[in-house]
């Protein structure tokens, strides 16, 4: 079995309706392999940009204006 990752839920006229059938979901729409792949290195560079800032002490704004 193949795990999927949900990119987004589409329902139906009225948003989400418990009463309804499946919540009003009409659609379910997953990620591709490419796209996974690109979330998930943006979220690896994000993460790595993060752990160096942190090793400096400097926040996220504070490394902005030192790179203009």
């Amino acid at each position: 079995m193949t795990n999927k990752v949900v990119k987004s839920v589409v329902y139906g006229i009225g948003g989400f309706i418990e009463t309804e059938p499946n919540n009003n979901i009409v659609e379910v729409i997953y990620y591709t392999k490419e796209e996974l792949a690109q979330v998930q290195a943006e979220e690896a560079r994000k993460t790595a940009r993060a752990a160096i800032l942190d090793r400096l002490g400097l926040t996220a704004d504070e490394a902005a204006i030192l790179l203009g």
